[in-house]
Parts: structure tokens; C-alpha cells; sequence
């Protein structure tokens, strides 16, 4: 009924709330692991994605351009102003393809023109189910033979790379806005030549613009 994964109906088995119980039916006070869950779930082919939702597989691309992943942080407010901010990466070297901010929530078209502006496109981009990735968008990466993929709702391990981009962001740089105000004028995009060519991924064991560029001919 409500497409729960072994964690959430673990809970459920144990102790629902009253409101709950109050529209279903459901033994309470048992305690399974969720090894056990999983495995009854397997027998009866309801674990895993729901066969309505089209799905990315988990993995690695094999080289650069090949997917992208893109995302939005905000609102963050900075002295009474929101700002949002897009970013997208490489799914292959984690480079950080694009890092804009914006004093608005973006649009469609905005992300679109900044894509346009790029010295190439990927063969493929994952994005969320947000305002901006609609009809609109399919038809953009159509029109540019872009593949568009989607994570599937509330769950944003689908597109983990560009979530944890997000968090090194926060971390690094849109946490301290409020105490560096002054940052928000071209600084993002000083992070980002220092994301690409000067930080360290462990992820990758190198730096990004190492396996994005010298793999199409580009580093000196």
C-alpha cells in the first residue's frame, strides 16, 4: 500500500502509528530482521522498484560524457535573499560540469541555455522528477539526442554522485555564505575550477579534470 522498503515495514511490524492502524490491518509487536523481510518480499516479486517507474542501474559510466547527473540546492538565504544553486557532474570523473547560482528558483529554459553553452553534451542526463525536468526538458534533449533517465521518487540514492557534489558544496562553500556574503559575487565559480583541478576525490583517486579531460585529449 505505501511501497515501503525492509526498514519501514520493520518499523510497521513492530509499532505503527494510530492513524495507521486505524485504515489497515496489521500485526503488531513482531520483530523480523530485515534479511527476513526482504526475503519474503523476494518471493512474492515485491521487492525492489516498482515496474511502472523506469530505472537507471546503479554503476559507474565508462567514460566521460557518457551521463550526467544534475541537481539543485536551495533555497539558502543569505542576509533575507534566497539563492539556489544547479549543479551538474560527470558521472564518469565527477567533474563538475556546471556550478551556477541563482536568486530565483530556475527555470526550464535557464537550464537549458546554460547546457547550450557547454563545449559538448553528454549522451545521456539523470535528474530528478522536479519543475524543471517536464515535457519541456524531454523535448530539449530530444531535440540534442540526449537520453533523459530519472531517479525514481524519494530516493535519492539514484543520483548519489550528484547528491554527495551537493554536500561537499555545502560544506565547502554555501554553509559559509552567511558569514562571507561576499562570496556569492563569482567566487562559486573559483570553487569550482578548485573543485575540478585542485581537490583531491577519493572516489576516483585522482582529481576530476585528470580523468575528464585527458580522456578526450584536452590536459597538457
Amino acid at each position: 500500500m505505501f511501497g515501503w522498503g525492509t526498514a519501514r515495514i520493520q518499523q510497521g511490524l513492530f509499532r505503527l502509528p494510530s492513524f495507521i492502524l486505524e485504515v489497515i490491518r496489521c500485526v503488531q509487536g513482531v520483530w523480523l530482521s530485515r534479511e527476513t523481510i526482504n526475503n519474503v518480499l523476494s518471493r512474492h516479486g515485491l521487492n525492489g522498484y516498482p515496474s511502472k517507474h523506469k530505472r537507471w542501474r546503479f554503476f559507474r559510466a565508462e567514460k566521460p560524457d557518457e551521463l550526467w547527473q544534475v541537481d539543485f540546492k536551495g533555497p539558502f538565504t543569505v542576509h533575507g535573499k534566497k539563492h539556489w544553486f544547479l549543479i551538474c557532474i560527470d558521472d564518469y570523473s565527477r567533474f563538475l560540469v556546471m556550478a551556477e547560482q541563482f536568486n530565483h528558483e530556475p527555470k526550464t529554459r535557464e537550464v537549458t541555455a546554460l547546457l547550450e553553452m557547454q563545449n559538448r553534451l553528454p549522451k545521456a542526463i539523470l535528474s530528478d522528477h522536479g519543475s524543471q525536468f517536464k515535457e519541456k526538458w524531454k523535448r530539449w534533449c530530444r531535440q540534442h539526442g540526449i537520453e533523459t533517465h530519472f531517479a525514481h521518487p524519494s530516493y535519492p540514492q539514484d543520483k548519489g554522485k550528484v547528491e554527495r557534489c551537493i554536500q561537499n558544496l555545502n560544506r565547502e562553500f554555501v554553509n559559509h555564505l552567511r558569514k562571507f556574503p561576499g562570496w556569492l559575487r563569482g567566487k562559486l565559480h573559483e570553487y569550482r575550477e578548485w573543485f575540478n583541478y585542485e581537490r583531491f576525490h577519493r572516489g576516483i583517486n585522482t582529481f576530476p579534470a585528470q580523468l575528464y579531460e585527458c580522456n578526450v585529449g584536452n590536459l597538457t
